[in-house]
C-alpha cells in the first residue's frame, strides 16, 4: 500500500509540473529611426565653354558635374530638387540674367527611386528640375546640363554665376 501510494504522490506530481510549465517572458523591441534627406553638387567652380564674341546672340552651356540626392528617411517618401541661378555677370559691363538660364538633367541613374526630369528654361526663381518617390532608401544622380544665352555684342570677358541647388 505504501508503494502504490507513494507511486501516486509520484505521478500527481508530474502531472501538475506538467500541467503548470514554469517560464520567463522577455518582451524585446527595436527601434529604426528616419534618416536625411539630403542633395549634394560639385562645389568647385565648372566652366561651362567659351566661345568667341559675336553680333548675334548664341548659346553656350556644358555639364555642371554629377548632382545626387540621397533620401535616408525609409518608408513611402517623395522628394523635389530644385535650382536657382544668380546672373552671370563680368569684372565690368552688363551681366547676362539668369532668365536666360536653362537646365536639363539629362539621364538619372536611380536607385530605389522613380525619378523624373522637369526641364527649366529659367533660373531666375526656384524652378524644379527632378522629382522622386521611393518606396524606402533611395538615391538619384544626374549630371545637368547648363545652357545660357549669350546676347549679341556682349563684351568678351569671364562670366560666373552661383548655382544652387535644393531637395525638399
Amino acid at each position: 500500500m505504501r508503494k502504490l501510494l507513494l507511486a501516486t504522490s509520484a505521478l500527481t506530481l508530474l502531472a501538475t509540473a506538467a500541467a503548470f510549465p514554469v517560464g520567463a517572458v522577455t518582451p524585446a523591441t527595436f527601434t529604426l529611426t528616419a534618416g536625411a534627406l539630403s542633395i549634394s553638387a560639385p562645389t568647385g567652380s565648372v566652366s561651362l565653354g567659351s566661345q568667341v564674341a559675336a553680333t548675334s546672340s548664341s548659346t553656350i552651356g556644358g555639364q555642371l558635374g554629377d548632382v545626387t540626392v540621397s533620401d535616408q528617411r525609409g518608408g513611402v517618401t517623395t522628394w523635389t530638387a530644385s535650382v536657382i541661378s544668380t546672373a552671370f555677370t563680368p569684372a565690368a559691363g552688363p551681366a547676362d540674367p539668369a532668365s536666360n538660364v536653362s537646365y536639363a538633367a539629362g539621364v538619372i541613374t536611380a536607385s530605389g527611386v522613380v525619378a523624373t526630369a522637369v526641364p527649366a528654361l529659367n533660373l531666375t526663381g526656384v524652378s524644379t528640375v527632378v522629382t522622386g518617390a521611393s518606396g524606402g532608401i533611395s538615391t538619384a544622380t544626374w549630371n545637368p546640363t547648363i545652357s545660357v544665352v549669350v546676347p549679341a555684342n556682349f563684351a568678351p570677358g569671364v562670366y560666373s554665376a552661383t548655382i544652387t541647388h535644393s531637395v525638399a
